[in-house]
């Protein structure tokens, strides 16, 4: 299935400064390896996709720590 961007939705999100650096320093690393500079949004949907590839146990989680131990050992098993 091909997605257009007629079909994408906004989605807010709010993060703390160093992240919003990281993504930004990753789009911009990118362009200067020879490539071209990614968007925040384009790095952030490719996260979710993976995110989605992993067989990932989120029940009983009750922090933002807890899922993110979650998500590291679902990618060890990937």
């Amino acid at each position: 299935m091909v997605e257009r961007k007629q079909d994408y939705f906004r989605v807010p999100i709010t993060m703390p400064s160093n992240m919003v650096s990281f993504l930004e320093n990753l789009g911009i690393e990118c362009k200067k390896s020879g490539g071209h500079k990614i968007a925040n949004t384009m790095i952030v949907r490719s996260a979710i996709r993976l995110l989605m590839d992993l067989d990932l146990d989120i029940s009983g989680i009750k922090s933002e720590e807890e899922l993110e131990d979650r998500i590291k050992e679902a990618a060890k098993r990937y």
